[in-house]
């Protein structure tokens, strides 16, 4: 196969890796429950366990009603649905908040060093990049990148790259950093 054959696939946003409509249908509201059931779950932080998990517990039920009574259609409508990052991320939120036990900060500032400042920047100089590409500034168009197949490829490379950096630094083993990424395929 010729090298450049290979790049136009790779590169190619002609073939969007993006999930089937009927399963968006039942995903969306899931995945908007655990968003705002989490983002609850922080606003209530002060109050008692019982209460904030109930409470969370509701507005996630209250999310998953069916047609417009449910806040996931009109958030829907304005956002289509929560990146499955931004709910991997709530959940794991969820799961070690509850798991501290009482008395536990909600916002407890731990420093982590220049990694945090690395990731905030990157953040950043793609935040400007996706900018500069939605009002057609760049002579290639970045955002559609991320819908093609490389997109895929990049994610589970750029996983295993930070799994073995940070993961095994701490006398971890190799296997778990890159059961992750070799999960996505």
């Amino acid at each position: 196969m010729d090298l450049s054959v290979l790049s136009d696939l790779l590169l190619s946003t002609g073939n969007p890796v993006l999930p089937a409509p009927a399963f968006m249908r039942l995903a969306s509201p899931a995945i908007w429950a655990i968003v705002l059931g989490s983002g609850t779950l922080l606003l209530a932080g002060r109050l008692a366990r019982p209460y904030r998990l109930g409470l969370g517990l509701l507005v996630a039920v209250w999310v998953l009603l069916p047609g417009s009574a449910s806040p996931a259609y009109w958030l829907g409508l304005a956002f289509q649905t929560p990146s499955l990052m931004t709910a991997v991320m709530g959940l794991a939120w969820c799961w070690v908040r509850e798991r501290r036990g009482p008395g536990a900060e909600t916002m407890a500032a731990e420093p982590r060093g220049p990694a945090l400042k690395i990731l905030a920047a990157a953040g950043i100089v793609l935040g400007w990049v996706l900018m500069l590409d939605t009002l057609a500034w760049l002579p290639v168009s970045v955002y559609a990148w991320g819908f093609g197949s490389a997109a895929v490829g990049g994610v589970a490379l750029l996983a295993t790259l930070l799994g073995t950096v940070w993961g095994t630094g701490r006398g971890k083993k190799l296997l778990p950093a890159l059961a992750g990424p070799v999960l996505i395929f």
